[in-house]
């Protein structure tokens, strides 16, 4: 039994540390298997700066606000690569389309959450790539638009880490349940008053982005079934890794996320530019589906050809929350029936009782 479980354990960590070959024979190009070759343009001196993300059971309509955002705002001298799973031939001829480098994810990596696993795809990418980039930018797709090009304000800056900050507070809610799972309440109660941080948008120069992924990979692939966003929290707030590259962006900054933000607090300026709380352009806007109003500018700005598309699909989900509702009364009016039925049996039995026993 023990042999057994020796070889589960050395299966499990041989495939967990596994790396994609993301070389070739040629410098200058990546390979993929199921996809073609596709190039870089470098010249001898010049690096650029890349975007990473993941796109897994994604419809189409649902990862266009975010590139057709990032075509918008007009990105200089940047790559964009894609780690995908279980995406239709629209979505990869459509990034193909655009230029989007796509790698496919190994199915040895079939049993870890994309979630975590991304982090180990951007440590394999980054360390293949260090030479030809500057700066990196870690992004969710699925409810991220750009707004102007954020490396624009960190050209030639000192190694650092940047991390989104949101509205609300480590003391309550899922950010608090995830931070106390993962290492008890004795260190949870040391930062349950620092604000949260968001770990859908992180960016950086690419030594210290790097440096950061291999340090998160290490504590997601020990405790596989602990939230993502508890253990960054942990990392940076109680270990204070990364303390002196650290910059935070909260929702007065570059980098807007909004799922607990205050709507009031949240203007647009007359090209339905979302503002942060300065009365700034913002660069990135995270968490935008959380706000409605958000998502109809958004999609007539970013995507005009969505929008008969998203009322069917807001119909539908107002549709679905009035059924919802309708069941939920109705279950409590079957409740309460029941209630009353057993409180007139149980009355009925007393007056029985009284009549025939006591009377």
């Amino acid at each position: 039994m023990n042999t057994v479980l020796y070889i589960i354990l050395i299966l499990n960590f041989c495939i967990c540390n596994e790396s994609i070959n993301f070389n070739t024979t040629l410098d200058n190009k990546i390979y993929n298997k199921t996809f073609e070759y596709k190039f870089f343009n470098y010249t001898k001196f010049e690096k650029k700066n890349v975007i990473l993300g993941i796109i897994q059971h994604y419809s189409l309509y649902k990862i266009m606000p975010f590139f057709k955002s990032l075509i918008f705002a007009n990105f200089k001298n940047c790559d964009v690569v894609m780690f995908v799973r279980n995406v239709s031939k629209d979505i990869i001829n459509y990034l193909k389309s655009i230029d989007v480098f796509i790698f496919e994810i190994p199915n040895i990596y079939k049993n870890i959450s994309v979630i975590n696993l991304r982090w180990k795809l951007y440590i394999d990418f980054l360390n293949v790539n260090k030479n030809k980039y500057k700066l990196v930018l870690h992004s969710d797709i699925r409810d991220t638009i750009f707004q102007k090009d954020i490396f624009q304000d960190y050209e030639n800056h000192k190694p650092f880490i940047g991390v989104a900050v949101e509205d609300g507070f480590l003391n309550k809610g899922r950010n608090k349940k995830w931070i106390i799972d993962y290492v008890g309440f004795d260190k949870y109660k040391k930062i349950q008053k620092e604000r949260i941080i968001c770990v859908g948008t992180i960016w950086g120069t690419i030594d210290i982005f790097l440096n950061f992924s291999i340090y998160f990979w290490e504590r997601l692939i020990a405790n596989p079934n602990s939230i993502e966003q508890g253990i960054a929290n942990y990392m940076l707030y109680y270990e204070k890794l990364f303390d002196k590259y650290i910059i935070k962006s909260d929702n007065y900054g570059l980098v807007m996320t909004l799922a607990l933000a205050n709507g009031k607090n949240i203007s647009l300026d007359n090209e339905n530019n979302i503002l942060n709380y300065k009365g700034q352009k913002a660069a990135i806007i995270h968490q935008y589906d959380r706000k409605p109003i958000l998502v109809k500018k958004i999609i007539n700005k970013y995507c005009p050809e969505l929008i008969i598309f998203w009322k069917e699909m807001n119909f539908i989900r107002q549709n679905h929350r009035k059924i919802e509702f309708d069941q939920k009364k109705n279950m409590k009016i079957k409740y309460v029936n029941i209630i009353y039925f057993f409180v007139f049996l149980i009355l009925f039995i007393l007056l029985i009782f009284y009549k025939y026993f006591i009377y």
